[in-house]
């Protein structure tokens, strides 16, 4: 059925989704700058992305199915969020329905998607490539975590290949060690389908977030860093059928 529907869906996009979602990006990215970058008001960068996130599944016809948030996700706390990371879309998904004010854990090459980018900048999103000091990415982050915002990263900092889960990298773990933060794991489903990488043409996909038990920090060692990552990947990989 969805091969049947797909020439329908391209053409929907073409015709509405693709320019309603281009128009959308930018009216949000100017909001998140202004509101959250110039004015700096409470929440000021927040609510402009979650509305455009939410509003961009909804123009693309994206059903997302929430389990486990309102379990496990306490309105006075603040986490570090690490997900696995399926496809572009990846991004929509998240900002819109974490419900947690938090901060991203971006790759620098996005500081030149126009607007976006300098709202991003502007509104103390982390910026890091593989010339990034480890020392400020971790005094950023602290510092995010220390004003009661959380953070999200996504572990494996890139999109996935072919759909699975790929080797996690140390970063998300380390600032989580560091501040003493419980890690939420998220599972991400049915994103790849989604756009995938390489793919520039959206098909339809129902997508499942599924929120996990929080993964307390016990100490500050290398080895809880070690612990750690291998416990929200396990957590993650059992979600999506890849123990």
């Amino acid at each position: 059925m969805r091969k049947i529907l797909h020439p329908l869906y391209v053409l929907y996009q073409l015709c509405f989704a693709l320019w309603a979602g281009i128009l959308l990006t930018f009216l949000a990215s100017f909001a998140i700058w202004f509101f959250g970058g110039v004015l700096k008001l409470k929440n000021g960068d927040y609510y402009p992305a979650v509305i455009w996130c939410r509003l961009m599944c909804i123009i693309f016809l994206i059903p997302i199915k929430i389990v486990g948030r309102s379990k496990y996700v306490k309105k006075d706390e603040n986490y570090v969020f690490v997900a696995n990371h399926q496809g572009m879309f990846d991004i929509f998904i998240l900002y819109g329905y974490i419900t947690k004010n938090f901060k991203w854990m971006m790759k620098k090459s996005l500081r030149k998607v126009p607007m976006l980018g300098l709202a991003c900048e502007k509104t103390d999103h982390v910026f890091v490539d593989r010339t990034t000091p480890q020392k400020d990415i971790l005094r950023k982050s602290l510092n995010i975590l220390k004003s009661g915002k959380s953070m999200a990263i996504f572990a494996e900092g890139t999109r996935s290949d072919n759909g699975k889960l790929g080797a996690f990298k140390k970063g998300a773990f380390v600032v989580a060690n560091m501040a003493q933060k419980s890690i939420i794991p998220i599972s991400i489903q049915g994103a790849y389908d989604i756009l995938p990488k390489g793919c520039w043409c959206a098909h339809w996909s129902p997508v499942i977030l599924t929120f996990h038990a929080p993964i307390e920090c016990k100490g500050r060692d290398s080895e809880n860093v070690e612990y750690l990552m291998k416990e929200t990947r396990a957590v993650i990989a059992k979600t999506l059928g890849e123990e």
